[in-house]
């Protein structure tokens, strides 16, 4: 087998996992939404963080990933931890008021901030091509959000849990220099079931068979999506696979659909599709200056 295609076999099985990733990740979406009708949120997440350690420990033994119990730079590994449970509670507690599609499809405006960030965090430079794609992007997020409306709060979390991934991204490529992807997961989801246990004494509802159930289904896809996208970023083009990310906003759309019977009106689709081209682009430019 040649050395072209053996790189073609590898960016195919890194698209295929990547796209099942999204899957994933739209599954465990919709679950969270399902259950924070009836549940509260930090709840949902603080559950989900147990089950999603069980999982990630048991994968591990699949996968023979080490977890590793010492990290060579642990506080910008609290800072990174922190980061996310901020974004996810802001995620989950945008979800739960807006439509899956458009919530997904906001928090993919992410690769947009993660190019303003980059300059001063990673030393990266932004061109003016970058900086008109990022225009054209918020564009689209205006447009998603109906300027016609006014941008709601539930909309404006969306963009604030963005901004989270953005930073956690970029701490994400300076841990990862010595960390692996098991590792930074083992300790995000161990911190998050420390920070919610705490308002579990004042907050907690009793939860019935079927939402335990869902609550494990839910963290099992939240593992399986993780594990998925940082494989596929292991045997492809960063470039490639990120760009693939953005088949979860489709699954979103059609689970959207199915469950809640949801339908992205004229503004939401037009945005999404400025968001998605100038995301794919901001990627692109990216590859080419680090010379992928």
């Amino acid at each position: 087998m040649t050395a072209q295609s053996i790189r073609s076999n590898r960016a195919g099985l890194g698209i295929s996992i990547t796209v099942i990733g999204g899957l994933c990740f739209s599954i465990q979406d919709a679950g969270i939404k399902w259950l924070t009708i009836e549940v509260e949120v930090l709840q949902v997440l603080f559950l989900r963080s147990l089950f999603g350690l069980l999982f990630l420990v048991g994968s591990t033994r699949l996968t023979g990933e080490k977890i590793s119990l010492r990290v060579d730079r642990p506080w910008l590994l609290l800072l990174r931890t922190a980061t996310n449970i901020l974004g996810w509670v802001l995620f989950f507690y945008s979800l739960k008021y807006l439509p899956l599609a458009i919530a997904v499809a906001l928090f993919f405006s992410f690769p947009l901030f993660l190019a303003i960030i980059s300059v001063p965090l990673l030393g990266e430079t932004v061109g003016l091509r970058r900086v008109m794609a990022i225009v054209v992007g918020f564009i689209g997020v205006l447009l998603i959000t109906n300027p016609t409306a006014g941008i709601s709060l539930p909309a404006l979390l969306m963009l604030g849990a963005a901004l989270c991934w953005a930073f956690v991204a970029s701490l994400t490529r300076i841990l990862g220099e010595r960390e692996n992807a098991s590792t930074m997961l083992f300790y995000t989801l161990l911190a998050f079931a420390l920070v919610l246990a705490m308002p579990q004494y004042w907050l907690w509802g009793a939860l019935d068979t079927n939402q335990y159930l869902l609550v494990a289904v839910v963290a099992f896809f939240g593992v399986i999506a993780q594990f998925s996208v940082t494989k596929a970023y292991a045997i492809a083009a960063p470039s490639l696979i990120a760009a693939f990310e953005y088949t979860a906003l489709i699954w979103s759309a059609i689970i959207g659909y199915l469950v809640w019977g949801d339908i992205p009106d004229a503004f939401a689709v037009t945005g999404a599709v400025l968001i998605i081209a100038s995301g794919i682009y901001v990627i692109h430019r990216e590859a080419l200056n680090n010379g992928a």
